[in-house]
């Protein structure tokens, strides 16, 4: 009941605030709510424009959000960042119930276009579903079938769903691999879905491996070891960054293909898919376990890289790795991590960081989970329930959970931000 009061609140906030804004005002709502992945903000913002101005005036502003600014998260220096790429058509594509059906060809503008003469956001949502997912089944029937994830989508036919999981096995199984003495190119793997996600979960980079790693992934994918009986000796091969493959077909996931298969953590952090986080989930964890052994300058900017990565993402598989490094003995990185997750907006986020404050002893750290906790809570009305619930629970630190919350509630939230 609490959360879904806290949810009404901020539904009263955005509306009143649609009320006596100008038009650049309600497109940084939806540029905000887009930067920091506040799904729910966006849905409520976008009802609320349409409830107030009609449904072509929210597709308008919600098209004029791409390519705009952003609040910087709490971690970055900067006051402004560059709306990434394919986090605004991710969210974009969710809005209109297309989850998963990002990587067809046609631009998101161009797709929005189309929605104009539609009257409401639901019919929007009926007809771009239909046009997808016509457009996707053209797509995964050539074998293209790269990032295309239908396991969330309940709007797409289960006939769509069955011909993606038949391409993705047919794929898999038709890999031969070349071997040259006792390295194997596992490019073949990359380009197949159920390949790349499982190189991504290892960490894997590049095109070449030993015979070991080959039987790692294999192990992941859990396909019949038949691959190996496939592998091809050649007398030479290179590990290439060049594209020689025509997948995926749309441009911008081939330039995150090529990126995730190379280690490009930077160029992934421009584009800020979803698509990413197995990856950096891996990358961070081993990173983390490293620098808690040695200690090296070197060690500490590549952790902050992954972390500055999973914040452009902003996506709650990211929390359960962060949370990991949260809890390491050195301080550093336990602060890092902390503050990064202070940039999560879920009620996740906030249970994680007050699990923290509850059973912490360091002073320092102490005030970081407080930083964080004031953070989430100002853009995030289910902190509430979760941070008043707590204090019925065992907690070291009740006294400064209590006055902490005490103050906050005190305060006007920034919910609509």
């Amino acid at each position: 009941m609490a959360e879904k009061n806290s949810r009404d609140r901020l539904f009263r906030a955005v509306r009143e605030r649609i009320k006596e804004s100008n038009d650049q005002d309600l497109i940084l709502m939806i540029v905000n709510a887009i930067g920091d992945r506040r799904y729910r903000d966006l849905v409520d913002t976008i009802a609320n424009i349409e409830s107030e101005d009609g449904w072509s005036t929210a597709l308008e502003f919600l098209t004029k959000a791409q390519n705009q600014k952003y609040s910087s998260p709490i971690t970055i220096g900067q006051g402004k960042t560059n709306l990434e790429e394919l986090k605004y058509r991710e969210m974009v594509f969710e809005l209109l119930s297309c989850r998963g059906l990002e990587p067809i060809i046609t631009d998101t503008t161009e797709l929005l276009k189309e929605l104009d003469d539609e009257s409401s956001l639901i019919d929007a949502s009926r007809v771009l579903v239909l046009k997808l997912e016509e457009l996707a089944v053209e797509q995964i029937q050539t074998g293209d079938t790269l990032f295309f994830d239908l396991s969330d989508n309940v709007s797409v036919s289960q006939k769509t769903v069955n011909l993606l999981n038949q391409k993705n096995s047919e794929n898999i199984h038709s890999i031969s691999l070349e071997r040259n003495e006792n390295l194997i190119n596992i490019e073949p793997l990359w380009y197949s879905e159920y390949g790349r996600l499982a190189l991504s979960a290892l960490g894997i980079k590049g095109n070449v491996v030993n015979p070991d790693v080959l039987d790692s992934v294999l192990s992941v994918i859990q396909i019949p070891t038949t691959i190996k009986t496939r592998i091809v000796d050649v007398p030479s091969f290179t590990d290439t960054e060049e594209e020689t493959w025509s997948r995926p077909s749309n441009r911008v996931y081939r330039k995150m293909h090529t990126h995730l298969i190379h280690h490009k953590v930077n160029e992934l952090s421009l584009l800020a898919s979803r698509h990413t986080i197995p990856l950096l989930n891996t990358l961070l964890d081993e990173a983390s376990s490293t620098y808690e052994d040695s200690s090296s300058t070197t060690g500490y900017k590549e952790i902050l890289d992954y972390i500055n990565a999973h914040i452009s993402v902003r996506d709650v598989e990211s929390l359960l790795v962060l949370e990991k490094s949260s809890q390491m003995k050195n301080t550093r990185i336990a602060t890092t991590a902390i503050l990064a997750i202070g940039n999560f907006y879920h009620e996740s986020s906030v249970a994680i960081l007050v699990q923290l404050l509850c059973t912490q002893k360091n002073e320092e750290i102490e005030k970081v989970v407080m930083r964080a906790i004031e953070n989430v809570y100002k853009k995030c009305p289910e902190a509430d329930h979760v941070i008043n619930d707590s204090l019925d629970t065992e907690c070291r630190n009740r006294g400064k959970l209590k006055k902490l919350y005490r103050r906050l509630n005190r305060e006007k939230p920034l919910y609509y931000q």
